[in-house]
């Protein structure tokens, strides 16, 4: 039978991990090396046929910052040439990506390029299971025209049920990108492109047997007709196919010429079977996109997998969030801050992108937890968080001082200016603290002299003061507070509501709230029930007198830990095999679920402004679990916060939060970027309907009135069975999207890079509000705008 496949088009690239491999900064050295070395092999006659692709733009930015302006002018040219491909991708990310940023960094790079007739129309990513619509966009925004994935199956898959397919991603505004659905990235070395005796764990996996002593040329020949014989029987129907290569079968990797003499002697054999041609990513999408072109059309998410990992460190991604809801908070108060300080600006994008790359630790983080370079890259990722934290914190500093900040909070009274941050109008919570325990009362005036109703507070640091005004965009207001005495509490004697021990316990309608409260309460906008040692009863829309609890193992405001312990499944380490055998389940079969026992309601605060209840849990897995919930009385808002202290353990660990909620005709709705998906619907078809992250939250829609929920420091949604299953890839049917949701706050799955010790203490805050909008973008954007509170600062 005669070859349909006539050429096989090779990507000679390094896969770009920040860490794993080595400790980060070695990681980038080497990474710059490598170009380095390329220019210097490139001018040698022998490797005129020498292609080298730079998988990411962070490794030539890393290279620009040391390299000559000569050895500039010669990268330039061989791009311009195509003999050195350019990716318009600038790290491997999760989707913890700031969208935005990446954006404006491709921006830079692309007007850099486009300077020096260097065409930045083509991207690869490799390992990732997947990237984001927002991501797309930046690339889209950017130029590029044709994406070649090379998905990772660890603990993932690749999409369209079929991998070596081409498909076209169209997003919201039409516009496509051109995407090589291809396979693992070391599929060159497996087949035998790059001489090497080393076996792999894929040797074995894809051609049925370990590397043998065959001579290089023979052993590729050998491995290479058997792959497209599989492929031509499955239906492949392409003269071309495609794979990437690296140095050595390992991340990281370094150029290799004998990849090419390899080829050269493939070809001078068997050449006329199938040509074997190394290319850059112009010369490829070049090659095949006039073949391609009724490749079909998707729109969707090209959801990741390995979204889950970033739950291995809840403690750094929540000083990430914070991190990066700081950074565009300045960007609010100060349109021009990034030109006005320029440095930290740019110390901010950086490490927020850094932080966002998938790498997260060592390869032996699992196996080796004591090991010091195990450690040393786990402190080194969490400062990448840190040190975005703490650029933007000064910016932000820098921003109120010159707005008029005194950085002083003693005075019981004194005048604020506050600076409403949200760009939709409406009423906002605003609260500021002073620092003094002095402060029994307050009262608080506009700049017209009316009073506001507010609510004083205890704070770590003295009194937090609370009220809620009505704010336009960008127009901020000023107020005055003082000190006040409080109102004396003593027992009216003729009414029938409280005893002498002070408990208000009997039905009555002088104090018609607080005897109710152990059971209930309601404000104007919900009604909450409950009873300890019973959990969450009901949960009631006032809008329209419906329930609202949704449905899942556990009611809303109930925490959920599910454990699978280790087993001795014949492995060295019980650790690594527990996890490894869970495949693309996120527990193993023996899993156990503990939904966490309400042990008692306290009454923590109730004022005139809000009301705080504090839910007492117990639950295995930590040694301290509560829920605290604050009703608004003129917002329809409940802000909760989950407070975890959570044990060390070996064993592989989830925690959750429910959020289902319960709409009639409701679609929920999820966002990274600027493009609303539905989960389980607008995806790529084949891809994760397990999990997910979002930028911001959930948003329900429907007819009778929605919800949005803000996720604030929580990014990962988990919407799968709580058992270990089967697992369903995106059919895109309708009912996916009607499936319990619960946040996914920390998990411990892997086996690899990403961390196994969830101990510690931390808070996780969430708000609730109720909508009336039925456009998920605009819904999206109304989560996104509540989530930016009024910016306070005391002014002379």
């Amino acid at each position: 039978m005669e070859r349909k496949i006539k050429t096989l088009y090779v990507i000679h690239h390094s896969h770009t991990d920040i860490g794993y491999t080595d400790l980060q900064e070695r990681v980038i050295d080497t990474q710059v090396d490598y170009i380095h070395t390329v220019l210097k092999m490139m001018k040698h006659p022998k490797y005129q046929d020498f292609r080298w692709n730079c998988e990411t733009l962070f490794c030539v930015e890393e290279f620009w910052k040391e390299a000559t302006e000569e050895e500039k002018e010669e990268f330039c040219r061989l791009a311009s040439e195509g003999k050195i491909g350019i990716s318009g991708s600038y790290l491997n990310f999760t989707d913890l990506l700031d969208c935005s940023i990446a954006d404006a960094r491709l921006a830079k790079w692309k007007a850099y390029f486009d300077a020096h007739h260097v065409p930045m129309k083509t991207a690869m990513i490799a390992d990732i299971n997947g990237i984001s619509m927002g991501y797309r966009d930046a690339m889209l925004n950017n130029g590029v025209e044709f994406l070649f994935t090379n998905i990772h199956c660890h603990h993932g898959m690749y999409p369209l049920y079929q991998n070596q397919t081409p498909y076209f991603w169209e997003n919201a505004k039409g516009q496509r990108m051109l995407v090589w659905n291809g396979e693992h990235y070391n599929l060159g070395n497996v087949l035998g492109l790059k001489p090497e005796a080393n076996n792999s764990y894929m040797q074995k996996m894809y051609t049925g047997k370990e590397s043998g002593l065959e001579a290089p040329v023979e052993k590729l020949h050998t491995n290479l007709v058997n792959y497209l014989n599989e492929c031509e029987e499955q239906g492949y129907h392409y003269n071309f196919i495609i794979t990437s290569v690296s140095g050595v079968f390992s991340d990281n990797a370094p150029p290799a010429g004998d990849i090419l003499e390899n080829i050269q002697a493939y070809n001078k054999k068997y050449g006329t079977e199938t040509e074997i041609r190394m290319v850059s990513l112009q010369e490829l999408c070049a090659a095949i996109k006039d073949e391609l072109t009724d490749a079909p059309v998707y729109h969707g998410d090209l959801t990741d997998w390995w979204a889950d990992g970033v739950g291995s460190t809840p403690y750094a991604v929540k000083h990430y969030k914070e991190a990066q809801h700081k950074y565009h908070l300045c960007e609010r108060l100060d349109r021009k801050a990034g030109e006005k300080y320029p440095e930290l600006w740019r110390t901010a994008q950086d490490n927020l992108m850094l932080y966002a790359e998938h790498t997260w630790g060592h390869s032996s983080t699992i196996t080796n937890p004591y090991d010091t370079m195990v450690l040393n890259l786990d402190i080194r990722k969490n400062s990448y968080a840190s040190k975005a934290h703490e650029a933007s914190a000064k910016i932000m500093n820098r921003i109120m001082k010159e707005k008029g900040d005194l950085l002083r909070y003693y005075n019981t009274s004194g005048k604020i200016r506050v600076y409403p941050t949200a760009k939709t109008e409406g009423p906002q919570a605003v609260e500021f603290y002073i620092e003094t325990l002095n402060m029994p009362a307050a009262e608080v005036r506009d700049s017209e002299g009316n009073v506001l109703t507010c609510q004083v507070s205890e704070h770590p640091r003295g009194r937090r003061i609370s009220f809620v005004d009505t704010f336009k965009p960008g127009e901020p207001k000023e107020y005055t507070y003082a000190r006040k005495e409080a109102v004396p509490e003593k027992m009216n004697t003729r009414r029938c509501y409280m005893g002498a021990e002070r408990v208000r316990d009997i039905v009555n309608s002088y104090d018609a709230e607080t005897y109710h409260l152990p059971y209930y309460y309601e404000n104007k906008y919900f009604m909450l029930s409950y009873r300890a040692q019973e959990g969450i009863q009901s949960l009631i829309d006032k809008r329209t007198g419906k329930e609202l609890l949704g449905k899942g193992e556990a009611p809303f405001f109930t925490p959920m830990y599910q454990v699978t312990e280790l087993k001795n499944h014949g492995y060295l380490c019980q650790e690594y095999a527990e996890r490894s055998l869970m495949g693309r389940n996120i527990r193993g079969a023996h899993a156990k679920l503990y939904c966490a026992k309400l042990e008692d309601i306290v009454v923590e605060e109730r004022g005139p402004v809000f009301t705080i209840l504090r839910l007492q849990y117990t639950m295995p897995g930590s040694i301290h679990t509560e829920i605290l919930l604050k009703f608004y009385e003129e917002i329809p808002r409940i802000d909760f916060t989950m407070h975890l202290g959570k044990t060390i353990s070996m064993n592989e660990e989830n925690v959750f939060l429910p959020l289902s909620l319960n709409f009639e005709n409701s679609s929920l709705y999820l966002r990274k970027g600027k493009e609303a998906f539905r989960p389980g619907v607008d995806q790529l078809p084949g891809t994760c309907m397990e999990y997910y992250m979002s930028d911001d939250g959930i948003v329900y829609t429907s007819p009778e009135g929605g919800a949005l929920i803000a996720t604030r420091d929580t990014p990962l949604v988990y919407m799968g069975e709580m058992k270990h299953h089967p697992i369903a890839l995106c059919d895109r049917k309708e009912e996916n999207n009607q499936r319990p949701v619960y946040s996914w706050i920390m998990n411990n799955k892997w086996e690899t890079n990403f961390k196994m010790d969830l101990s510690g203490f931390g808070e996780y805050l969430y708000s609730l509000w109720l909508s009336n909008e039925t456009d998920p973008e605009k819904a999206m954007d109304e989560l996104k705008e509540k989530t930016f509170d009024p910016y306070v600062m005391i002014v002379e």
